[in-house]
């Protein structure tokens, strides 16, 4: 059985996003709360607000939750990317055309840029 390690930045980000995600449950409570408290007192009434009354939870709670997910998806994806095996990317060079930077250079400075340009202007 192998213990992978946790990189110090995917716990730190873990931890925020777990912070956040409390926070917004709180905050999901006492807006109910509120909201709730509004009503009883027929300060406001739930049919004709409704877009007032979700634009509060909204601004109250829901972003808290998005800031957590994002928090606890950076975490994950540095926790694969630091863990994992490095991957190694090769890149072959073509069979065709001019093999270095100096001969690819030399044939664009053949090309008359006036000529292109008019052939090319709209």
């Amino acid at each position: 059985m192998s213990k992978k390690k946790i990189h110090v930045f995917s716990i730190i980000l873990y931890v925020l996003a777990g912070l956040l995600t409390l926070y917004a449950a709180w905050a999901a409570v006492e807006s109910h709360g509120y909201i709730s408290s509004m009503v009883e007192q027929n300060q406001i009434s739930v049919s004709g607000s409704e877009y007032d009354i979700v634009n509060f939870y909204m601004a109250n709670s829901a972003q808290y939750v998005l800031f957590a997910v994002t928090l606890g998806t950076l975490g994950w994806i540095l926790q694969k990317n630091a863990s994992g095996p490095a991957n190694h990317v090769t890149f072959e060079r073509p069979q065709a055309g001019p093999s270095s930077f100096q001969e690819r250079r030399n044939e664009a400075d053949g090309e008359d840029f006036e000529e292109w340009f008019r052939n090319n202007a709209n």
